[in-house]
C-alpha cells in the first residue's frame, strides 16, 4: 500500500491520453501555422540573383558565379530592377560583370541591358524635360527610354457644353521618350509604369502643362509607339487641341465627365 501511495503523482490512464493528444494536436497547429506563413510568403515572393562570389570587371559570369534568394513580398517594389532568376540564361550568364562584384550584391537590370545609360543632366540649352501621366497599361512591356511615341488625349470639340462630342486627338506625335517611370532604362518585363518624360522645346512647356490641367488630375494620356521617323522633325503641339484649350470651353477638353 506505501508504494501505491508513492506513485499517486503519476496522472492516470485517461488524463495521460488527453495529455497526450493535447500535445499532438498543438504541434500539429503549430505544424500547420508554419506551413500557411511559408506558403504566403512564397506566393507574394520574388526570386532573384546574388553573386555567390566576388568576380573582378569584365569576368563572364558562370553559374557558379550566381546564386538565388527569395525577397519577401514587402521588398519586392523597392528591389524591382533586380534581376529575375527567369532572366539568368538570357541576360546575365556569359555577361561581363560591369564592375568589381562582391559575394552577396544583387544584380540589377540596369548593369545588364544594352545601350548608353543616359543622365538626367542631359538636357540641351533651350528645351526641358516634361513628364506626361499615361495609363499604366500603355506602351507595353516594349515600351523604353529611346522609344517614339505619338501621344493622344480625349477632347470634347462639340459646341454644346450640354452634349459633349468626345474625340481622341493627337497632342505630340513622333517624339522620342526620355525617361519611362523616371528611369533611363527599364525592367523590359515591368508594364507598370504610369508615366513617360519627354525633352521638348521650353516655349512648348507651358502650352502642355495647360493640357494636362484642361484633362484633370485624373485623365491619363494614350501613347502610341510609333517607328522611328526617317527625319528628324521639329516636335509640334496639334493646333486644335491648342484652340480647343484657348478656347476654355465648358466642361473642360479633355474632359469625358468624371473621367
Amino acid at each position: 500500500m506505501a508504494k501505491a501511495k508513492d506513485m499517486q503523482w503519476l496522472p492516470s490512464g485517461g488524463v495521460l491520453v488527453v495529455a497526450i493528444g493535447a500535445g499532438l494536436v498543438a504541434a500539429i497547429l503549430i505544424n500547420v501555422y508554419i506551413n500557411v506563413v511559408r506558403s504566403e510568403y512564397e506566393a507574394g515572393a520574388k526570386t532573384v540573383l546574388q553573386m555567390a562570389e566576388a568576380v573582378e570587371k569584365d569576368t563572364p559570369l558562370q553559374p557558379r558565379h550566381l546564386k538565388t534568394v527569395m525577397l519577401p513580398k514587402p521588398f519586392i517594389a523597392a528591389m524591382k530592377q533586380a534581376v529575375d532568376v527567369k532572366d539568368k540564361d538570357a541576360m546575365i550568364l556569359g555577361k561581363r560583370a560591369p564592375r568589381p562584384m562582391y559575394a552577396g550584391e544583387f544584380l540589377f537590370y540596369p548593369d545588364f541591358l544594352g545601350g548608353p545609360k543616359e543622365l538626367l543632366t542631359d538636357i540641351p540649352q533651350g528645351f526641358s524635360l516634361v513628364t506626361i501621366p499615361i495609363g499604366s497599361e500603355a506602351g507595353g512591356s516594349q515600351l523604353q527610354p529611346g522609344s517614339f511615341v505619338s501621344i493622344y488625349g480625349e477632347f470634347n470639340v462639340g459646341g454644346d457644353p450640354r452634349r459633349p462630342d468626345v474625340q481622341v486627338l493627337a497632342v505630340i506625335e513622333n517624339v522620342r521618350v526620355k525617361l519611362v517611370g523616371g528611369l533611363a532604362q527599364v525592367d523590359v518585363k515591368d508594364r507598370s509604369y504610369n508615366e513617360i518624360s519627354i525633352l521638348v522645346r521650353q516655349a512648348l512647356v507651358p502650352p502642355l502643362l495647360q493640357i494636362q490641367r484642361a484633362m484633370g488630375s485624373r485623365s491619363r494620356f494614350t501613347i502610341v509607339q510609333v517607328p522611328r521617323p526617317e527625319t528628324a522633325t521639329e516636335v509640334v503641339i496639334n493646333r486644335q487641341v491648342l484652340d480647343l484649350v484657348e478656347k476654355g470651353k465648358s466642361p473642360a477638353p479633355g474632359l469625358v465627365p468624371g473621367g
